[in-house]
């Protein structure tokens, strides 16, 4: 059975002299291979220095951040002699609804590489390397993600544009001053009367409701984590600013997360 990184070479290579469609099957594969390297648990972290080799450590530390700063770092995306049997379901599920979704939030090109992720899978399970559970177990999961991957990339689009016009903030409320805020990883906790309800990690608070036009309100589902900061003027809960969003089916709290560990 070939490696993780063979499996993609050789699959980037076929898919040029057979693909049926322009995917971008080369992009897609090389952004999967450094989100498994920096991000997923597939790599450890490398041992910490003794004491003796600290000061050649920070030299060449400070070395590698002045060549980054001056754009002349490639980051690695070789992924060695990682078997193909390491690769995890929740490792595309990751891939396409957290990790793009923070990277880039566009949502064509999250259709773009799913459809890429999903001829791929495709082309090993044709060759034998994955069975048949193993596939279905793939592609069942990639399925799900990216429709939800899609949907809150669009959310974050209108929702960041709606948010920064101002237009959040109905007319009574504009004279008024913040009297509190709270912003970090919301959760939509419920949905009611054209509000949405927020449940904040780690802080046991829900806030809301916070109305939305309703466009806005049909791409939002319960479970979904904004990156968020809201404010409090008078009785009525706003957004002041919006960052990326997560769908539920990705993003878990730390405490009730049973998978991987993310190394950043």
């Amino acid at each position: 059975m070939p490696t993780l990184q063979q499996s993609m070479d050789a699959f980037i290579r076929h898919y040029a002299c057979h693909g049926p469609e322009q995917l971008p099957v080369t992009e897609c594969m090389e952004t999967l291979a450094l989100y498994l390297i920096h991000y997923s648990d597939l790599f450890d972290d490398p041992e910490l220095p003794d004491e003796g080799e600290y000061a050649e450590w920070e030299e060449n530390l400070e070395a590698h951040m002045n060549d980054l700063l001056q754009g002349d770092v490639e980051p690695a995306g070789d992924l060695g002699q990682l078997p193909l049997t390491a690769l995890d379901p929740e490792h595309l599920r990751d891939f396409l609804g957290w990790f793009l979704l923070r990277e880039s939030g566009d949502g064509e090109i999250i259709r773009l590489y799913a459809d890429s992720l999903r001829a791929w899978i495709d082309y090993v399970s044709g060759r034998g390397w994955w069975n048949e559970a193993e596939s279905i177990g793939f592609s069942g999961i990639l399925d799900a993600v990216a429709t939800a991957a899609t949907r809150v990339a669009r959310l974050s689009l209108v929702l960041f544009h709606f948010v920064r016009s101002g237009t959040g903030v109905p007319p009574r409320l504009r004279g008024l001053r913040f009297s509190r805020f709270i912003e970090g990883h919301a959760r939509v906790s419920g949905i009611k009367d054209g509000g949405l309800y927020f449940c904040f990690d780690n802080q046991g608070e829900t806030v809301g409701p916070v109305l939305l036009p309703r466009p806005i309100m049909a791409l939002v589902e319960t479970g979904d984590v904004f990156d968020v900061e809201m404010g409090l003027r008078g009785d009525s809960w706003v957004m002041v600013d919006i960052g990326p969003i997560y769908p539920g089916c990705v993003y878990v709290e730390v405490e009730e997360y049973q998978g991987f560990e993310k190394i950043s």
